[in-house]
Protein backbone atom coordinates (compact mmCIF):
# COMPACT_ATOMS: atom_id res chain seq x y z
CA UNK A 1 0.00 0.00 0.00
CA UNK A 2 1.31 3.44 -0.88
CA UNK A 3 2.16 5.90 1.88
CA UNK A 4 -0.72 8.19 0.89
CA UNK A 5 -3.29 5.39 1.10
CA UNK A 6 -1.96 4.23 4.46
CA UNK A 7 -2.17 7.81 5.71
CA UNK A 8 -5.75 8.11 4.45
CA UNK A 9 -6.74 4.81 6.07
CA UNK A 10 -5.34 5.77 9.47
CA UNK A 11 -7.14 9.10 9.57
CA UNK A 12 -10.31 7.67 8.05
CA UNK A 13 -10.60 5.32 11.03
CA UNK A 14 -10.03 8.21 13.44
CA UNK A 15 -12.60 10.45 11.80
CA UNK A 16 -15.39 7.93 11.22
CA UNK A 17 -15.50 7.24 14.95
CA UNK A 18 -15.11 10.88 15.88
CA UNK A 19 -17.86 11.74 13.41
CA UNK A 20 -20.44 9.85 15.44
CA UNK A 21 -20.04 12.44 18.20
CA UNK A 22 -20.15 15.69 16.23
CA UNK A 23 -23.89 16.30 15.94
CA UNK A 24 -24.71 15.16 19.46
CA UNK A 25 -21.61 16.27 21.38
CA UNK A 26 -22.78 19.53 22.97
CA UNK A 27 -26.39 18.35 23.48
CA UNK A 28 -24.85 15.32 25.23
CA UNK A 29 -22.78 17.58 27.49
CA UNK A 30 -25.72 19.86 28.22
CA UNK A 31 -28.55 17.36 28.66
CA UNK A 32 -26.87 14.10 29.73
CA UNK A 33 -23.83 15.29 31.67
CA UNK A 34 -25.62 18.44 32.87
CA UNK A 35 -23.19 21.22 31.85
CA UNK A 36 -24.16 24.83 31.20
CA UNK A 37 -23.05 26.77 28.11
CA UNK A 38 -20.23 28.29 30.14
CA UNK A 39 -19.12 24.90 31.48
CA UNK A 40 -19.09 23.46 27.95
CA UNK A 41 -16.58 26.16 27.05
CA UNK A 42 -14.58 25.47 30.21
CA UNK A 43 -14.36 21.71 29.67
CA UNK A 44 -13.05 22.42 26.19
CA UNK A 45 -10.47 24.76 27.70
CA UNK A 46 -9.26 21.73 29.65
CA UNK A 47 -9.05 19.73 26.42
CA UNK A 48 -6.99 22.35 24.59
CA UNK A 49 -4.78 23.09 27.58
CA UNK A 50 -3.87 19.40 27.93
CA UNK A 51 -3.31 19.06 24.20
CA UNK A 52 -1.12 22.16 24.01
CA UNK A 53 0.99 21.18 27.02
CA UNK A 54 1.46 17.71 25.55
CA UNK A 55 2.46 18.95 22.10
CA UNK A 56 6.19 19.48 22.54
CA UNK A 57 7.10 16.27 24.40
CA UNK A 58 5.03 14.14 22.02
CA UNK A 59 6.50 15.84 18.95
CA UNK A 60 10.04 15.38 20.21
CA UNK A 61 9.27 11.72 20.93
CA UNK A 62 7.98 11.27 17.38
CA UNK A 63 11.21 12.58 15.88
CA UNK A 64 13.48 10.87 18.41
CA UNK A 65 11.77 7.47 18.67
CA UNK A 66 9.18 6.84 15.95
CA UNK A 67 6.36 8.73 14.27
CA UNK A 68 4.45 5.49 13.67
CA UNK A 69 4.75 4.74 17.40
CA UNK A 70 3.37 8.19 18.24
CA UNK A 71 0.41 7.71 15.92
CA UNK A 72 -0.33 4.32 17.48
CA UNK A 73 -0.21 5.67 21.04
CA UNK A 74 -2.30 8.69 20.08
CA UNK A 75 -5.02 6.49 18.61
CA UNK A 76 -5.10 4.40 21.80
CA UNK A 77 -5.53 7.55 23.91
CA UNK A 78 -8.43 8.55 21.65
CA UNK A 79 -10.08 5.22 22.33
CA UNK A 80 -9.53 5.54 26.09
CA UNK A 81 -11.06 9.02 26.10
CA UNK A 82 -14.12 7.79 24.21
CA UNK A 83 -14.61 4.98 26.73
CA UNK A 84 -14.25 7.44 29.61
CA UNK A 85 -16.96 9.64 28.10
CA UNK A 86 -19.46 6.77 28.17
CA UNK A 87 -19.23 7.01 31.98
CA UNK A 88 -19.10 10.82 32.39
CA UNK A 89 -21.59 12.21 34.91
CA UNK A 90 -20.31 15.68 35.79
CA UNK A 91 -17.82 18.41 34.84
CA UNK A 92 -14.80 16.63 36.32
CA UNK A 93 -15.41 13.25 34.68
CA UNK A 94 -16.02 15.04 31.36
CA UNK A 95 -12.77 16.95 31.85
CA UNK A 96 -10.93 13.66 32.44
CA UNK A 97 -12.29 12.21 29.20
CA UNK A 98 -11.35 15.39 27.34
CA UNK A 99 -7.85 15.19 28.79
CA UNK A 100 -7.31 11.67 27.44
CA UNK A 101 -8.53 12.74 24.01
CA UNK A 102 -6.31 15.82 24.23
CA UNK A 103 -3.20 13.72 24.86
CA UNK A 104 -4.19 11.56 21.90
CA UNK A 105 -4.50 14.64 19.71
CA UNK A 106 -1.03 15.80 20.75
CA UNK A 107 0.54 12.46 19.82
CA UNK A 108 -1.16 12.47 16.41
CA UNK A 109 -0.96 16.11 15.30
CA UNK A 110 2.71 16.71 14.52
CA UNK A 111 3.55 13.07 13.84
CA UNK A 112 0.88 12.61 11.19
CA UNK A 113 1.79 15.55 8.96
CA UNK A 114 5.51 14.79 9.38
CA UNK A 115 5.09 11.08 8.59
CA UNK A 116 3.39 11.66 5.26
CA UNK A 117 5.75 14.48 4.26
CA UNK A 118 8.84 12.26 4.60
CA UNK A 119 7.09 9.19 3.21
CA UNK A 120 6.20 11.09 0.04
CA UNK A 121 9.77 12.35 -0.16
CA UNK A 122 11.06 8.78 -0.09
CA UNK A 123 8.63 7.85 -2.87
CA UNK A 124 9.75 10.80 -4.99
CA UNK A 125 6.34 12.48 -4.70
CA UNK A 126 7.14 15.43 -2.46
CA UNK A 127 5.38 17.84 -4.83
CA UNK A 128 2.06 16.10 -4.07
CA UNK A 129 2.09 17.10 -0.38
CA UNK A 130 -0.55 19.84 -0.51
CA UNK A 131 -2.76 17.55 -2.62
CA UNK A 132 -2.46 14.77 -0.03
CA UNK A 133 -3.24 17.12 2.87
CA UNK A 134 -6.29 18.41 1.01
CA UNK A 135 -7.43 14.88 0.15
CA UNK A 136 -7.12 13.84 3.80
CA UNK A 137 -9.18 16.90 4.74
CA UNK A 138 -11.80 15.92 2.16
CA UNK A 139 -11.94 12.33 3.42
CA UNK A 140 -12.26 13.62 6.97
CA UNK A 141 -15.12 15.87 5.94
CA UNK A 142 -17.04 13.12 4.18
CA UNK A 143 -16.62 10.69 7.08
CA UNK A 144 -17.57 13.27 9.67
CA UNK A 145 -20.59 13.99 7.52
CA UNK A 146 -21.63 10.33 7.49
CA UNK A 147 -20.77 9.99 11.16
CA UNK A 148 -23.09 12.89 11.96
CA UNK A 149 -26.08 10.89 10.72
CA UNK A 150 -24.95 7.86 12.71
CA UNK A 151 -24.50 9.95 15.85
CA UNK A 152 -27.98 11.45 15.71
CA UNK A 153 -29.53 8.01 15.28
CA UNK A 154 -27.52 6.59 18.18
CA UNK A 155 -28.32 9.53 20.46
CA UNK A 156 -32.04 8.84 20.08
CA UNK A 157 -31.44 5.42 21.66
CA UNK A 158 -28.92 6.49 24.34
CA UNK A 159 -26.76 9.65 24.09
CA UNK A 160 -23.83 7.91 25.82
CA UNK A 161 -23.56 5.40 22.98
CA UNK A 162 -22.35 8.10 20.55
CA UNK A 163 -18.85 7.40 21.94
CA UNK A 164 -18.87 3.68 21.17
CA UNK A 165 -17.93 3.95 17.44
CA UNK A 166 -14.92 6.12 18.39
CA UNK A 167 -13.92 3.64 21.09
CA UNK A 168 -13.85 0.92 18.40
CA UNK A 169 -12.39 2.78 15.40
CA UNK A 170 -9.50 4.42 17.28
CA UNK A 171 -7.87 1.11 18.32
CA UNK A 172 -8.28 -0.07 14.71
CA UNK A 173 -6.33 3.03 13.63
CA UNK A 174 -3.66 2.09 16.18
CA UNK A 175 -3.46 -1.33 14.54
CA UNK A 176 -2.96 0.29 11.12
CA UNK A 177 -0.12 2.39 12.53
CA UNK A 178 1.46 -0.69 14.12
CA UNK A 179 1.22 -2.90 11.03
CA UNK A 180 1.51 -0.55 8.05
CA UNK A 181 3.12 2.76 9.06
CA UNK A 182 6.69 1.55 8.97
CA UNK A 183 9.96 3.42 8.56
CA UNK A 184 8.99 5.08 5.29
CA UNK A 185 7.65 8.11 7.14
CA UNK A 186 10.43 8.41 9.71
CA UNK A 187 13.02 11.22 9.61
CA UNK A 188 15.57 11.03 6.81
CA UNK A 189 18.17 11.79 9.48
CA UNK A 190 17.78 11.15 13.23
CA UNK A 191 19.14 13.85 15.51
CA UNK A 192 17.60 13.01 18.90
CA UNK A 193 14.76 14.64 20.80
CA UNK A 194 16.58 17.63 22.33
CA UNK A 195 18.47 18.46 19.15
CA UNK A 196 15.22 18.25 17.17
CA UNK A 197 13.70 20.81 19.55
CA UNK A 198 16.70 23.13 19.26
CA UNK A 199 16.61 22.95 15.47
CA UNK A 200 12.86 23.51 15.34
CA UNK A 201 13.02 26.52 17.66
CA UNK A 202 15.98 28.00 15.79
CA UNK A 203 14.18 27.62 12.45
CA UNK A 204 11.06 29.29 13.85
CA UNK A 205 12.94 32.26 15.28
CA UNK A 206 14.91 32.75 12.06
CA UNK A 207 11.94 32.57 9.69
CA UNK A 208 9.59 35.52 9.37
CA UNK A 209 7.26 33.36 7.26
CA UNK A 210 6.93 30.70 9.96
CA UNK A 211 6.30 33.32 12.65
CA UNK A 212 3.61 34.77 10.39
CA UNK A 213 1.81 31.45 9.99
CA UNK A 214 1.91 30.93 13.77
CA UNK A 215 0.16 34.30 14.09
CA UNK A 216 -2.41 33.17 11.51
CA UNK A 217 -3.07 29.99 13.50
CA UNK A 218 -3.58 32.03 16.66
CA UNK A 219 -6.03 34.31 14.85
CA UNK A 220 -7.96 31.22 13.75
CA UNK A 221 -8.61 30.25 17.39
CA UNK A 222 -12.04 31.91 17.81
CA UNK A 223 -13.59 29.41 15.35
CA UNK A 224 -13.75 27.04 18.32
CA UNK A 225 -16.82 28.94 19.56
CA UNK A 226 -18.77 27.66 16.56
CA UNK A 227 -17.76 24.06 17.33
CA UNK A 228 -19.05 24.33 20.87
CA UNK A 229 -22.48 25.80 20.25
CA UNK A 230 -23.67 25.09 16.72
CA UNK A 231 -25.65 21.96 17.66
CA UNK A 232 -27.33 23.63 20.63
CA UNK A 233 -28.08 26.73 18.52
CA UNK A 234 -29.71 24.88 15.65
CA UNK A 235 -31.36 22.22 17.81
CA UNK A 236 -33.64 24.94 19.18
CA UNK A 237 -34.85 25.50 15.61
CA UNK A 238 -34.96 22.00 14.10
CA UNK A 239 -34.79 19.49 16.98
CA UNK A 240 -32.35 16.63 17.56
CA UNK A 241 -33.37 14.68 14.45
CA UNK A 242 -33.20 17.85 12.37
CA UNK A 243 -29.51 18.20 13.20
CA UNK A 244 -28.85 15.17 10.98
CA UNK A 245 -30.07 17.26 8.04
CA UNK A 246 -28.47 20.53 9.12
CA UNK A 247 -25.07 18.87 9.53
CA UNK A 248 -24.52 17.89 5.86
CA UNK A 249 -25.58 21.35 4.69
CA UNK A 250 -23.06 22.93 7.04
CA UNK A 251 -20.31 20.54 6.07
CA UNK A 252 -20.77 21.11 2.35
CA UNK A 253 -18.74 24.27 2.81
CA UNK A 254 -15.76 22.52 4.40
CA UNK A 255 -15.80 19.77 1.77
CA UNK A 256 -15.92 22.38 -1.00
CA UNK A 257 -12.93 24.21 0.50
CA UNK A 258 -10.84 21.06 0.75
CA UNK A 259 -11.86 20.02 -2.77
CA UNK A 260 -10.85 23.40 -4.17
CA UNK A 261 -7.35 23.08 -2.68
CA UNK A 262 -7.08 19.58 -4.17
CA UNK A 263 -7.86 20.99 -7.60
CA UNK A 264 -5.72 24.09 -7.37
CA UNK A 265 -2.00 23.80 -7.97
CA UNK A 266 -0.82 26.35 -5.43
CA UNK A 267 2.92 26.96 -5.86
CA UNK A 268 4.81 26.16 -2.68
CA UNK A 269 5.55 29.34 -0.79
CA UNK A 270 2.61 31.29 -2.23
CA UNK A 271 -0.12 30.10 0.13
CA UNK A 272 -0.22 33.28 2.24
CA UNK A 273 -2.80 35.14 0.14
CA UNK A 274 -5.21 32.23 0.28
CA UNK A 275 -4.64 31.80 4.02
CA UNK A 276 -5.75 35.39 4.58
CA UNK A 277 -8.77 34.85 2.33
CA UNK A 278 -9.67 31.72 4.31
CA UNK A 279 -9.65 33.74 7.54
CA UNK A 280 -11.84 36.48 6.05
CA UNK A 281 -14.41 33.95 4.83
CA UNK A 282 -14.35 32.09 8.15
CA UNK A 283 -14.81 35.19 10.29
CA UNK A 284 -17.39 36.95 8.13
CA UNK A 285 -19.42 33.75 7.78
CA UNK A 286 -19.57 33.39 11.56
CA UNK A 287 -20.65 37.00 12.04
CA UNK A 288 -23.39 36.75 9.43
CA UNK A 289 -24.67 33.47 10.89
CA UNK A 290 -25.24 35.15 14.24
CA UNK A 291 -26.66 38.36 12.78
CA UNK A 292 -29.36 37.15 10.41
CA UNK A 293 -32.75 35.76 11.38
CA UNK A 294 -34.25 32.59 10.03
CA UNK A 295 -32.78 29.22 9.18
CA UNK A 296 -32.70 29.81 5.43
CA UNK A 297 -30.58 32.92 5.87
CA UNK A 298 -28.19 31.57 8.48
CA UNK A 299 -27.37 28.29 6.72
CA UNK A 300 -25.68 29.91 3.67
CA UNK A 301 -23.55 31.95 6.08
CA UNK A 302 -22.54 28.79 7.92
CA UNK A 303 -21.52 27.21 4.61
CA UNK A 304 -19.35 30.28 3.92
CA UNK A 305 -17.78 29.92 7.38
CA UNK A 306 -17.01 26.24 6.80
CA UNK A 307 -15.68 26.92 3.29
CA UNK A 308 -13.05 29.20 4.82
CA UNK A 309 -12.16 26.52 7.35
CA UNK A 310 -11.85 23.94 4.58
CA UNK A 311 -9.30 26.14 2.85
CA UNK A 312 -7.31 26.98 5.95
CA UNK A 313 -5.88 23.69 7.25
CA UNK A 314 -4.34 22.22 4.05
CA UNK A 315 -2.93 25.64 3.13
CA UNK A 316 -1.19 26.15 6.48
CA UNK A 317 0.12 22.56 6.54
CA UNK A 318 1.63 22.98 3.08
CA UNK A 319 2.99 26.43 3.97
CA UNK A 320 4.94 24.97 6.89
CA UNK A 321 6.17 21.59 5.69
CA UNK A 322 8.44 22.69 2.84
CA UNK A 323 10.10 25.24 5.12
CA UNK A 324 11.34 22.70 7.71
CA UNK A 325 13.82 19.85 7.51
CA UNK A 326 13.05 16.15 7.88
CA UNK A 327 15.05 15.60 11.09
CA UNK A 328 12.83 17.87 13.19
CA UNK A 329 9.61 17.93 11.16
CA UNK A 330 7.34 16.38 13.81
CA UNK A 331 8.89 18.46 16.58
CA UNK A 332 8.30 21.61 14.59
CA UNK A 333 4.72 20.53 13.94
CA UNK A 334 4.20 20.17 17.67
CA UNK A 335 5.92 23.49 18.39
CA UNK A 336 3.65 25.07 15.79
CA UNK A 337 0.59 23.49 17.42
CA UNK A 338 1.79 24.47 20.89
CA UNK A 339 1.90 28.12 19.89
CA UNK A 340 -0.77 28.28 17.19
CA UNK A 341 -3.46 26.49 19.17
CA UNK A 342 -3.17 28.79 22.16
CA UNK A 343 -6.27 30.51 20.86
CA UNK A 344 -8.25 27.27 21.11
CA UNK A 345 -7.56 27.19 24.87
CA UNK A 346 -7.78 30.93 25.55
CA UNK A 347 -11.01 31.63 23.64
CA UNK A 348 -13.21 29.10 25.54
CA UNK A 349 -11.78 30.40 28.82
CA UNK A 350 -12.60 33.99 27.87
CA UNK A 351 -16.07 32.91 26.74
CA UNK A 352 -16.61 31.16 30.08
CA UNK A 353 -15.63 34.30 32.00
CA UNK A 354 -18.03 36.49 30.05
CA UNK A 355 -21.07 34.20 29.88
CA UNK A 356 -20.85 32.35 33.20
CA UNK A 357 -23.74 34.47 34.55
CA UNK A 358 -25.60 34.73 31.24
CA UNK A 359 -28.66 32.62 30.39
CA UNK A 360 -28.32 29.46 28.28
CA UNK A 361 -30.06 31.17 25.36
CA UNK A 362 -29.79 31.72 21.62
CA UNK A 363 -28.94 35.37 22.24
CA UNK A 364 -25.91 34.43 24.34
CA UNK A 365 -24.56 32.20 21.57
CA UNK A 366 -25.17 34.91 18.96
CA UNK A 367 -23.20 37.45 20.98
CA UNK A 368 -20.26 35.06 21.31
CA UNK A 369 -20.26 34.33 17.58
CA UNK A 370 -20.42 37.97 16.53
CA UNK A 371 -17.44 38.87 18.72
CA UNK A 372 -15.39 35.83 17.64
CA UNK A 373 -16.16 36.38 13.96
CA UNK A 374 -15.16 40.03 14.23
CA UNK A 375 -11.83 39.13 15.85
CA UNK A 376 -10.99 36.66 13.06
CA UNK A 377 -11.90 39.10 10.29
CA UNK A 378 -10.03 42.06 11.75
CA UNK A 379 -6.99 39.87 12.42
CA UNK A 380 -6.97 38.83 8.77
CA UNK A 381 -6.60 42.48 7.73
CA UNK A 382 -3.43 42.79 9.80
CA UNK A 383 -2.09 39.52 8.41
CA UNK A 384 -2.66 40.74 4.85
CA UNK A 385 -0.36 43.71 5.32
CA UNK A 386 2.35 41.62 6.98
CA UNK A 387 2.11 38.51 4.78
CA UNK A 388 5.38 36.98 3.49
CA UNK A 389 6.04 37.03 -0.21
CA UNK A 390 6.32 33.80 -2.18
CA UNK A 391 9.79 32.31 -2.25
Amino acid sequence: MSAARTYYLFFALIHIGMGATVTAYTPFLQETVGLSLAEIGLVNTVFWAVLILSELPTGMLADGKSRAFSLKVGALFFGAGALAYTQATDFFSAAMAESLIGVGGAFVSGAGTAWIADALHREGRAEELSHVYATESLIKSVLLLLGGFVGVSISLVDPRLIWVPFAVSAPLAALVAHKLMNGQGEPLEYVGELMAFRLALRQLLRSRALLWVIAALMCFGPVIAFNHYWAIYFKAQVGQVGLAYIWPVIYLGLIAGAQLIRRLRVPQGSEANLIVLALVLTGSGLMITASVHGLWFSLPAVVLHEFGRGLFQPLTDSFVQHRVESSYRATFGSLQSFLGRMGFAIVPLVVWVFIVDKPNSQETIQSVWIICGSVITLSAVGLWFTRPRAR
